[in-house]
Formats: structure tokens, C-alpha cells, sequence
């Protein structure tokens, strides 16, 4: 009998531990500068105004031409951005970026559970967190803090290795907006239906970089079949190279964010975010 239970208890201990050592991470954000939208306004018009009315441009000298072009460099400033508030003006190309250019009107590459109804001309649904806009968010539209709300991305077969999350967190278009509202405290992440980390968000007015393990897998040859299907070579984290037809694989990946805890608002419930954003390898 002693033998017995010293067996159970053995075992016991072991699937405890099992299961403890498979916890997924906790992972703590590296944090950029504060949000400062009041001084890049004033130096977008700058800019907009250099480069597109000659009249300004001469009213500058070379000295102050190179200068002001450094400036409106670093802002990010482009002629090809719609607005100061798209964050895909500077050099950082995202991995929304390809997707939300390479997916077609029949297939979302973002979906939420819930989403505010429309107020005031403004919209806080699925599409306001993956327009790369820091401009519109969404919020979560059920009552209380939106425990348990998430938000889906849906990558595409072969899409690209992902490494950085990047967060805008809370509706950052002004600061008064942003403190009005509750942020997140820790986001759930899962990735196809299995979690993979806990993301502890700062109640900062900045944005937040998280380095995650590579989700995604380097492609490093493609065939065809005789019946004109694609097959693939990959490798994986440990330079292992495979073909694969597995259909997990093949199928992409989603990734999940559900909002486990918040910052509360100093007049509202709801919570938002106004960007989630992904960075990493093989980003065409």
C-alpha cells in the first residue's frame, strides 16, 4: 500500500511539473519614445509645404534645406503617406503590410469579438487595428472592462517569419482620449489555438516592442507537382531543413490577443487598442 501511494504521489509530482515547465512566457515590453503628435503636426505642414510648393522651398537656403529635410526625414515623411497619423511612412514595412496588400476582399486578415457601435463619425471596429493608422482604434464593445475580448490575425499560407509585436496601447489620438479610456494591463497570446505568451503592457503613452519567439518558418525552396501544386521546403529555428505537406503549415497562422486584464479609464470602461502590429523576417 505505501509502495502504492509513494507511486501516486510520484507521478503526480511529475505531471505537476510537466505541466509547470510548459507554462507559457511572460514577456516584458521594450518602450520607445512618448507619443508626440502636437510637434510632428506642426513639422508635417513644415514638410508638406517644402517639398511641395517650390515657393517654400526657395524661401530656404542649401543650409536649411539640408536641415529641414534631415528633420522631415526622420519624422518619416513621405509623399506617398496619406497622413501624419500612418505609421507605415518611415522605413519600418510591417508584416500587415504585406499581408493587407496581398490578401484579397474575400479573406479578413484581422476579426474581433466584439467592437463598439460607431459614434460621432468615428468607427472601432476590426478595421481600426489593422489600418496602420494611430488616428482610429479599436474598442471592445461589451459591458465592463471587455475581460476576455480579443482580437484575431489571420496570416496567410507562406507568410513571413514574425519576431516583434509592436502595440499601440489605449486610443492614443490625444492624451485625453488615451487617459478617458482603459488600457490594457496583459494581453493572452495564442497562436492557433494553443497559448504561447503573456504580454504585461505598460500604462505608458508610447509604444510598447515585444521580442517573441519566431513564429513561422523560412522557406528555402519551392516545387511543383505534376497536377500543378506547390510544395515547399522550410527550416526551422534549428537549421533543420524539411519539406512539408503539413496542413497546419501550409494553412498559416492565427494569431490571437485576448485582453486578460486593464488600466482603468478615468470616464469610460471601454477599453482600446489602437494598433497591433508585427515585424520580423523575410518581409518583402
Amino acid at each position: 500500500m505505501k509502495l502504492t501511494k509513494l507511486l501516486f504521489f510520484s507521478i503526480y509530482f511529475i505531471a505537476q511539473f510537466s505541466v509547470f515547465a510548459q507554462e507559457s512566457p511572460t514577456l516584458e515590453p521594450k518602450i520607445e519614445t512618448e507619443y508626440d503628435f502636437v510637434t510632428k503636426k506642426d513639422l508635417w505642414s513644415t514638410c508638406n509645404s517644402l517639398f511641395t510648393d517650390m515657393t517654400v522651398w526657395n524661401n530656404y537656403d542649401e543650409d536649411e534645406r539640408n536641415k529641414l529635410t534631415s528633420k522631415c526625414g526622420e519624422l518619416g515623411y513621405s509623399e506617398a503617406c496619406e497622413d501624419m497619423w500612418n505609421i507605415i511612412c518611415g522605413d519600418d514595412w510591417t508584416d500587415e503590410g504585406y499581408n493587407i496588400n496581398y490578401l484579397d476582399d474575400t479573406t479578413a486578415f484581422c476579426k474581433v469579438s466584439s467592437a463598439l457601435e460607431p459614434q460621432n463619425g468615428n468607427s472601432y471596429d476590426y478595421s481600426s487595428i489593422s489600418d496602420l493608422s494611430y488616428a482610429t482604434a479599436w474598442v471592445e464593445g461589451v459591458k465592463g472592462d471587455g475581460i476576455g475580448e480579443y482580437v484575431e490575425f489571420n496570416f496567410p499560407t507562406q507568410h513571413p517569419r514574425i519576431t516583434t509585436i509592436k502595440i499601440a496601447n489605449g486610443y492614443i489620438k490625444d492624451k485625453t482620449t488615451w487617459k478617458n479610456n482603459s488600457r490594457v494591463r496583459q494581453l493572452k497570446v495564442c497562436v492557433n489555438n494553443t497559448e504561447f505568451a503573456i504580454l504585461n503592457l505598460k500604462d505608458v503613452y508610447a509604444e510598447q516592442i515585444f521580442e517573441i519567439p519566431t513564429i513561422g518558418f523560412e522557406i528555402t525552396y519551392r516545387g511543383s507537382n505534376d497536377d500543378g501544386t506547390s510544395w515547399y521546403k522550410y527550416k526551422d529555428e534549428n537549421g533543420n531543413t524539411f519539406k512539408s505537406y503539413n496542413k497546419e503549415i501550409e494553412s498559416g497562422d492565427t494569431i490571437r490577443f485576448e485582453i486578460i486584464s486593464v488600466y482603468k479609464g478615468d470616464k469610460y470602461d471601454d477599453t482600446a487598442i489602437t494598433e497591433i502590429y508585427f515585424s520580423g523576417l523575410d518581409v518583402y
